[in-house]
């Protein structure tokens, strides 16, 4: 197991975890408190309105992660291409993490966990005391769940329409 860390900068109390750089904001669910998935990806949100979080990224086996989390969450999130990142909404991809969708396209398990969120709610800092651990686990294609809502499974001929359509 690796963890590599960064920060990351939020923006509207956020940040992303995308698939090549697309932001389906338009398909959040913001539901959850801490994760709101994409029709690719997901969101996740922050105490903090503006400034730094740190981000640490576990990659290989799953183990016990060091330090104590006040919230957890996990969420199923579709990666078309295979190359979820951790991204801030305004600065892009933070490229000191790794891909985390390492398994190429499909359905992964997002698990995030927190701690700090409470600290400065809503406020913007230069560097904020909120730290993130994210982790991402592929879900077997014969096991990946079937949502009843059909827009949880993008549609790939209607997903490159609209790519073309957005591209004019």
């Amino acid at each position: 197991m690796a963890i590599y860390q960064a920060p990351v900068f939020v923006n509207e109390g956020s940040f992303g975890i995308f698939d090549h750089g697309e932001v389906p904001i338009e398909s959040a669910d913001w539901s959850g408190d801490l994760i709101a998935p994409l029709s690719a990806g997901a969101m996740v949100r922050t105490g903090i309105n503006t400034g730094n979080v740190r981000v640490e990224v576990r990659t290989g086996a799953s183990g016990d992660s060091s330090g104590e989390w006040e919230d957890g969450a996990t969420a199923l999130v579709w990666s078309p291409t295979g190359s979820l990142r951790v991204e801030s909404v305004v600065d892009g991809p933070q490229l000191k993490l790794p891909v985390l969708a390492g398994s190429g396209p499909g359905w992964y398990e997002l698990e995030v966990k927190a701690r700090g969120r409470r600290q400065a709610p809503d406020a913007s800092v230069l560097e904020s005391a909120e730290t993130y651990l994210i982790s991402l686990h592929l879900v077997p294609e014969a096991t990946a769940p079937m949502s009843a809502d059909a827009s949880a499974a993008p549609n790939r001929d209607e997903e490159a329409r609209r790519r073309r359509l957005l591209q004019g």
